[in-house]
């Protein structure tokens, strides 16, 4: 399964795609200031690289995201701008995947399809305008599962070491990351199996990310117990259940700009997979598999969410749906490009995907969700000495990113 040579067209197609993308996400970066998720990582990354993992260990997600931001804000600073352009570039790798192992394993169609899907999801300029680890957690989550999907198929030794590379640094990055990469290599080592095909060096390769993942396992129990004490996530409710599902067409709060448009966008993709996939099954086309297997890992990973916080306490809420929304996304290119063309309902879906898609965004940018603390940090007038006195750690997190030099007292 080789990459076809690109006619320069298409190249210049993708490319125009990619740079338009890229200025959607930079636009209106810094017009908010931080709020408290992102405030913490601002303050976390000022630590050495020991108390970074020192830190996250006794916090609730692993610390690869904030190590790399961390060499990142050394090369080019710590500010508002520079910690969410970490968050942009790693939407922009999640896109790129498109024009290579995208295309690889479902066709130049589907390839450009996903890259413009994935710029064009409104949940990607969200997340890729948020100082969190979201963006970068998908593109390892997908880079996971396509490479082992060539691993499977071809058992090449370098399909299968990125597979190990990707799938160990998602499971560093965020654990639904690792839920879905875990999930992931249970689905291909049964495939493996019920095929008859060599195991052997998918072992080797999933034993060496297991082994690398020892030395973090006793923060992961660590975490698990503080989650079963207390934790700060509410029930998980049927209202929450759909507010998951349609998060890629809303926003990082879920603030859409009307009440149904989400659902509409997620009824409008569930459309185009099931007609588009169940066409390509019909023409026995091989991308079908890859296509399948990033839909089961999607809908497994939410729903071994939904289990958990039904039997032992909530452990989900919408953002953490976004380290699989690469292969939702895959998964509903992949059935876009299968589609016959005369099919007059699908290419009503595709447009109402689009528009729901653009009116979505123009909402996102056209609003701030953050809270004012922008206009706090213009306003106030503080001098050396002054001390900040709260009621609230979402304060209190947010003037120690602001005024490192002041006290902030709870």
């Amino acid at each position: 399964m080789e990459l076809k040579r690109l006619r320069p067209g298409f190249i210049l197609a993708w490319c125009a795609v990619m740079a338009a993308g890229a200025v959607l996400l930079l636009t209106g970066i810094t017009n908010e200031g931080l709020w408290y998720d992102e405030s913490y990582t601002g303050s976390l990354v000022r630590q050495s690289f020991s108390s970074i993992i020192h830190i996250t260990g006794g916090d609730n997600h692993p610390p690869l995201y904030y190590l790399a931001l961390r060499v990142f804000t050394l090369v080019f600073g710590n500010t508002v701008f520079t910690l969410r352009l970490f968050s942009v570039i790693g939407a922009l790798a999640l896109a790129a995947l498109g024009i290579g192992p995208v295309r690889r394993a479902l066709g130049d169609r589907a390839g450009f399809i996903y890259t413009v899907l994935t710029l064009a999801m409104p949940i990607t300029i969200s997340m890729a305008q948020e100082a969190r680890m979201y963006t970068w957690a998908a593109f390892l989550v997908t880079g996971s599962a396509l490479y082992g999907y060539f691993g499977w198929l071809e058992g090449k030794r370098k399909d299968l070491i990125l597979f190990g590379v990707f799938t160990a640094a998602a499971a560093y990055t965020h654990y639904y990351a690792l839920l879905a990469v875990a999930l992931l290599g249970v689905i291909l080592l049964g495939a493996m199996i019920a095929g008859k095909r060599r195991i052997a060096p998918f072992l080797y390769i999933a034993g060496a990310v297991m082994l690398s993942y020892i030395p973090w396992l006793i923060k992961l129990l660590g975490a698990i117990d503080r989650v079963k004490g207390s934790y700060w996530i509410p029930p998980v409710t049927d209202r929450v259940i759909r507010q998951v599902f349609t998060y890629p067409f809303s926003n990082k709060f879920f603030i859409p700009v009307l009440p149904d448009l989400p659902m509409a966008g997620f009824a409008a993709a569930l459309i185009i997979m099931g007609l588009g996939i169940v066409s390509q099954l019909r023409k026995r086309d091989r991308g079908a598999l890859m296509a399948l297997i990033a839909l089961a890992v999607y809908l497994l990973t939410i729903v071994t969410g939904i289990a958990a916080s039904r039997m032992i306490r909530p452990v989900l809420v919408e953002r953490y749906m976004v380290p699989v929304l690469g292969l939702f996304i895959m998964a509903l290119a992949y059935g876009a490009a299968g589609l016959d063309r005369k099919l007059a309902p699908s290419v009503f879906a595709g447009i109402l995907i689009l528009g729901i898609s653009g009116m979505q965004i123009r909402h996102t940018l056209s609003n701030r969700f953050n809270g004012p603390m922008k206009e706090a940090v213009e306003a106030l007038q503080v001098e050396p000495g002054d001390i900040f006195l709260h009621t609230d750690e979402h304060t209190i997190g947010t003037f120690s990113y602001c005024y490192p030099d002041h006290m902030n007292y709870y």
